[in-house]
């Protein structure tokens, strides 16, 4: 994956994000990784931004519940290091489908399509 990213990075002219797998992990002989030590390996293989879908969701969810930012969010240590114009927060909303409004406590739109079970309307889960 750096290899496509270093190969990319040298014929792109516009900025390169990446995404994917920007969390913390430890992977299969032991060895502990930070999310800021993998945003740094992209951005020394060529990348301007780097995207965090999931570690984003997270954070937000941990914040709405406590109302503390702690500092050790994925989106924190990493735009601390290289500035907050180096992450980016991807969305990707799943449409999810009910029979009616009162089913969910989300705001839902009614649907042209209607859904697998015949759903009027639907949800946007991201």
């Amino acid at each position: 994956m750096l290899e496509v990213l270093r190969c990319a990075s040298e014929k792109v002219f516009v900025p390169l994000t990446v995404g994917g797998g920007i969390r913390d992990f430890t992977d299969g002989s032991g060895r502990y990784y930070s999310s800021l030590e993998v945003a740094s390996e992209y951005f020394r293989s060529g990348a301007d931004k780097i995207s965090i879908g999931s570690d984003a969701v997270f954070a937000a969810e941990a914040y709405l519940q406590t109302g503390v930012k702690t500092g050790k969010s994925s989106l924190e240590q990493i735009s601390r290091v290289y500035g907050n114009q180096a992450v980016v927060v991807s969305i990707d909303p799943r449409r999810v489908y009910v029979k009616s409004p009162d089913e969910v406590q989300f705001r839902t739109v009614k649907v042209s399509s209607k859904g697998p079970l015949g759903e009027e309307y639907a949800w946007y889960q991201c």
